[in-house]
């Protein structure tokens, strides 16, 4: 696997007309299951089976075999902060107006790059899986790094979540609601921590993540099951979620929840070795 710092880049959509936006959000939330503020969610357990994992590499050649996922299919990619897909005079052309002011009032200039590689990288993507132009992607953006993207002919909707977790940049996109947690230990802060709580604690994030950090109470026992596992969590009226851990490097711990089970789950950018 080849994870060059090539600094070339560029990502970029089109604003969506107001009308758009109000439908994607009406979509979004319809993915969504119901939420009820400061309710207790009885929580109950069950292990899952693993879905079928299929691992590609990094490359600035989009991988031929990486589609729209279908119901039950997750895609995620995983590249360095400083990754880009194309040269960067080329990918400042397709960020849009907002993004670019997002970018420009960024107050640290190193999570500003994270920033425009992500969506850079993003745009890329999803101009591969539609099949058309960076610039004619169209995107409803939450402002907290969790997107929506339609088809420009077909209308179907993928939801896209970005996480941040040292050098990693991860991309997780599906037809359902997700949430990606990457947690990496903090020098002076979690010294102590064990694996099994770093791995605890990135379940519980991607969960509050899919959950939007809606305030749901649930048995945080059970998310500390300690080999690496899928499990679903039914929290009753708050919807039955499907939780992963993904493999990382080191310390690293990562996980996904989506709102549907997983059958497929195709990684772009981990090693060969990431499964074994």
């Amino acid at each position: 696997m080849s994870l060059e710092p090539d600094l070339e880049t560029a990502s970029c959509v089109i604003e969506p007309a107001r009308g758009r936006e109000e439908a994607c959000a009406d979509s979004l939330a319809a993915s969504l299951p119901q939420q009820h503020p400061h309710a207790a969610a009885h929580t109950a357990l069950s292990i899952a089976d693993s879905p079928a994992f299929t691992l590609h590499p990094l490359s600035r050649h989009f991988p031929r075999e990486a589609t729209v996922p279908r119901a039950g299919e997750l895609q995620l990619w995983r590249f360095r902060c400083e990754w880009l897909p194309v040269a960067v005079p080329e990918g400042e052309t397709w960020l849009s107006k907002s993004e670019r002011e997002r970018a420009r009032l960024h107050p640290n200039a190193a999570l500003r790059r994270r920033f425009i590689s992500a969506r850079v990288v993003v745009r890329w993507i999803v101009a591969h899986l539609f099949g058309c132009t960076p610039r004619a992607v169209e995107l409803l953006d939450d402002g907290s790094d969790k997107l929506r993207a339609h088809h420009p002919r077909d209308g179907g909707g993928i939801a896209i979540d970005i996480v941040y977790g040292g050098i990693w940049i991860v991309i997780g996109i599906a037809t359902t609601a997700l949430g990606v947690s990457v947690v990496v230990p903090a020098p002076g802060i979690a010294l102590n921590e064990t694996p099994e709580g770093l791995r605890r604690r990135a379940r519980h994030d991607s969960l509050r993540s899919a959950l939007r950090d809606a305030p749901v109470d649930f048995d945080h026992e059970a998310l500390r099951a300690v080999e690496p596992v899928c499990f679903a969590l039914d929290l009753a009226q708050h919807g039955a979620w499907h939780l992963l851990d993904l493999p990382m490097n080191g310390k690293v711990h990562a996980a996904v929840a989506t709102a549907q089970p997983l059958t497929e789950v195709r990684l772009i950018g981990w090693p060969k070795k990431a499964l074994q």
